[in-house]
Order: C-alpha cells, then structure tokens, then sequence
C-alpha cells in the first residue's frame, strides 16, 4: 500500500493547503463582517436609546432617562448602556480607555465606535453617541458590548474548518483506498507476478488485466514482449543447435583431413605385415611343410593380423564420428601416446623423430574427453611434423605448472598441466602469430590444411577450461603450449 499512502498524503496536503487559505481568506472577510454588524448593531440600538432618553429628559427630568438607562441594561445583558457627560470623557474615562482619546474632538457630531481593554484587560467595542437634552451640559451614551460572541464565532468557524478537513479527508481516503485496490493493486500484483515468472524463464503470454485503462495497455504490451522472446528464444535454439552441428562438422571434416594426411604413413605401417603374412602363406602353399612349421607360419600370419587389426581400429576410430563423451579421469601422457601411435608412421616416412619427454613425479591426471583432446594434440602434433624439416625432431614436453587461468576472473593461482609441442620448422612471420587461431587461416600448401585445426584445437580447449599459446623459438622453430587445470583430487 505503499502507492496509496503516497498518494493519500500530497492529496491530504494538498486539501488542507487549500482549505486553509480559503478559511485564512473567509476567516478575515467574516470576521470584519462581524466586526461592522456589532458596530451597526451598536449604532441602531443608540439611535433608539439617545432618542428616547432625549424625549424622556424634556418630558419628564433626567430622573427618568437615567432610570430607562437602567432599565434598557436589565434587558439586554450583551450590550451594557451608560450615561456619560461630554466634558468628562477625556478627564475621567480618557483615563480608562486611553483608545478614547484619538476620537475625541471638542464636540461629538456623530457617533464613534471602536474595540479596546476595558479596567480588567477584556476586549470590549465601545460605542458612543451624543444624546440632544435641554441645558449646556452636553451628554452622551456609551454602549459597550462584550466580544464573547465573536470568540464564539471564531471558535465555531475553526470547527467548522476542523470538521470540513476531516471530512473531506475521510471522503477522500476512502475512494482512493477502494480505486487503488481495485483498479491499481490487483493489476499491479499481477504485472510484478507476470515480470517474476519472466525472469524466472516463463515466456507465456498469459497475463489478463480487465479494463480500459493504461494498465492493460501495459498488460497488453507486456503479452507482446513474452510472444517475441518467445519467438527469439525458439530461434536462437535452432540457431545454436545449428551451430552445434555446424562446429561438429567442421571438427569431423578436420579428422578427416587428418586421416587422409595420415594414411600413406599407415600404409607403409600395414604394407610390412602384409609382406610378412604374404610370405609364410606361400610357404605353406608351395612347400613341403612340417606340422610343427605349418603351425608357427599360422601363428605369425595370426600375429602380423592382429598388427593390422590394431592399426586399422585405431586410425578407424579417430576418424569415425561419434557424440562427445562426458568429461572423465584421463592420464595426458596416455592420450599423447595414442596419439604417437598414430602420427608415427607419417613421422616415420618424412624422417622426422617424435620425441616424449616426461617425469615420473609429475601430476598429469585431467577432467576431459579423450577423444576430443586427442584431436587437440593431433592437430598441433601434426602441424609441428609439417614445419619439421626431414631429419628433425619433434619434440612434446609434459610439465606442471601454477599460474592464474587466461579464462577466469577470480585472480586465484592453479595448478596446471603444460603440454609444450616444439619444432624444428622456420617459426612463425610475427605479423601471422594474431592470425594462427583464425578459422580457414593457414600457411600451409594447397592440399596440406584446412586452416581448421589450430581453431578448433582453441575451441576444444576452452570447452575444458584449459588454452593454448604460441610463440617463437631462438633461433628456429615454434613452441605451442596446451594448459589444462588438474582435477582438484590430485592437487
């Protein structure tokens, strides 16, 4: 209820503020009314009184028009009437009420009247009016009226405002409560539930506000909003499951690079059993054998089989496309020697040496696929046979070492394990080191690269938290570095 308190409040203040300077203003124009009426009041009441003591006093003596003074008093106990003689006001009751003297003159020739203090600090209006009698003694009446009434009245005219105040209050708080409960609180309860359950995931445009107002417009808008996330939501899925299979098929055409780069290596690998089972299969068919000899000419031929066998399954299963596996305990050195397995023959045939150089004390147990890490080394592997000059050495380093990761913020010092890849090639131009992990990028002869397997060596990587760098040798050659984090158990 936040809402109506807010607004509850300016617009009480806003009443009152108004309220009080229309009461300020009536207040005023009231009062000065009622300050003139008391004064006409006075006036009319001294016309009647001063004509019938004058006619009274040249009738019948003063005796009686003192006496009818008193008579009016015991009459009206508002207004007090008194007889006064002119030459005494400034004498006696200029004294009294020193308010007198600014009146006086040396005759009254018409009646005055004014508010003062009388001898007991009370605000009383005095009133005076000069009465026609025979002699030379000029006399007057004072009429003196007492201002409880217009305290009277203020005092109503306060509650009068007090209770205008309150009740427009009361009015006003009561329909914004109901307005903004009804119209205001419920949709918004349902706006903020609707924008909860977006942030939680929930797109569907469910939300139903009834009405005209703005609210459901906004509701309106709001349904809109979930129909396009929905639809970009649908699209970036198809998008990505596109790029999925997209980034999988290049990973799988680069393999295949592979394998083709590879397969003359094989052949010559496969070419020296085939020659051997050739061999003692003709044995047994053109000559004369003994049992004992026909035997171990099978087992041979069974042997130099398996050989084949072996060769074929592997270069058969690094080629084959299959789904990631989940990430699982693997030794780096045992992949990197799958790895030589395969590359050796090619090695081999270009006369370069493959070269593992490795510690017993070292950790080298990861959290990875195997089959996607051994793609990562055969693509670096295989780029450091091709810049190997014939006669060379290729040679793979297996180390540990701590430093902070190139992909995590949290500054925290890691244990890793460094695969170094060094040849004995011409190294890279410097203005090419940016380039080397762009797709399709490569400086390899026609037939001889994709530009594919450094970027997707980078990209397998980061899928294992792990990077690669690269850098020159001195004098000749390139250094590829591959970081992978150790699993923490082994830390």
């Amino acid at each position: 209820m936040k809402l109506f308190s807010k607004i509850y409040t300016y617009l009480l203040l806003g009443i009152i503020g108004m309220l009080i300077i229309d009461g300020n203003v009536n207040y005023e124009a009231e009062l000065k009314q009622f300050d003139i009426d008391m004064a006409d009041n006075a006036r009319q009441i001294g016309w009647i009184v001063s004509g019938m003591i004058s006619h009274t006093w040249q009738e019948s003596g003063p005796e009686k028009a003192i006496q009818l003074i008193d008579d009016a008093n015991r009459a009206d106990h508002l207004i007090t009437i008194r007889w006064v003689w002119l030459d005494e006001l400034k004498t006696v009751h200029g004294q009294v009420i020193p308010e007198l003297q600014t009146h006086l003159n040396n005759e009254i020739s018409s009646p005055f009247s004014f508010t003062a203090l009388n001898e007991h600090r009370q605000e009383q209006r005095y009133t005076f009016m000069a009465v026609d009698i025979p002699g030379d003694r000029p006399g007057a009446i004072q009429l003196t009226q007492s201002l409880v009434p217009r305290e009277k009245f203020i005092q109503r005219m306060l509650i009068r405002s007090l209770s205008i105040t309150t009740l427009l209050a009361l009015i006003s708080g009561i329909i914004i409560y109901f307005f903004i409960h009804i119209k205001i609180r419920g949709p918004l309860e349902k706006l903020s539930s609707k924008a909860v359950e977006i942030g939680k995931g929930n797109l569907m445009p469910d939300l139903e506000i009834k009405g005209e107002d703005e609210l459901v417009g906004l509701a309106g808008i709001m349904n809109d909003m979930c129909t396009r996330l929905l639809i970009a939501k649908e699209k970036i899925h198809f998008e990505h499951l596109a790029r999925l299979k997209t980034l999988e098929q290049l990973r799988h055409t680069e393999k295949l690079s592979t394998v083709g780069q590879i397969a003359a290596g094989i052949a010559h690998e496969i070419g020296t059993p085939l020659n051997v089972v050739d061999g003692r299969a003709k044995m047994i068919i053109s000559e004369p054998l003994e049992p004992d000899e026909i035997i171990s000419c099978a087992r041979i031929i069974k042997t130099q089989a398996e050989r084949m066998t072996l060769i074929i399954r592997q270069l058969l299963d690094y080629s084959r496309k299959k789904k990631s596996h989940p990430k699982t305990l693997e030794n780096v050195e045992t992949v990197l020697r799958q790895v030589f397995r395969l590359l050796s023959p090619m090695a081999s045939k270009q006369g370069i040496t493959l070269t593992l150089h490795t510690v017993a004390e070292i950790q080298m147990v990861c959290r990875m696929d195997a089959q996607q890490m051994q793609q990562v080394f055969m693509n670096v592997i295989m780029n450091a046979i091709q810049a190997t000059p014939n006669g060379k050495e290729v040679v793979v380093e297996i180390v540990n070492t701590t430093l902070k990761s190139m992909l995590h913020t949290d500054d925290q010092m890691k244990k890793l394990v460094r695969i170094d890849v060094l040849d004995e090639g011409d190294g890279i131009p410097e203005d090419q080191l940016p380039e080397i992990f762009t797709p399709f990028y490569t400086t390899k002869q026609i037939g001889l690269g994709t530009g594919l397997g450094l970027s997707i060596a980078r990209e397998l990587l980061e899928e294992h938290n792990g990077w690669i760098e690269v850098e020159n040798r001195r004098p000749k050659g390139a250094r590829f570095s591959i970081f992978l984090l150790l699993e923490e158990t082994e830390q």
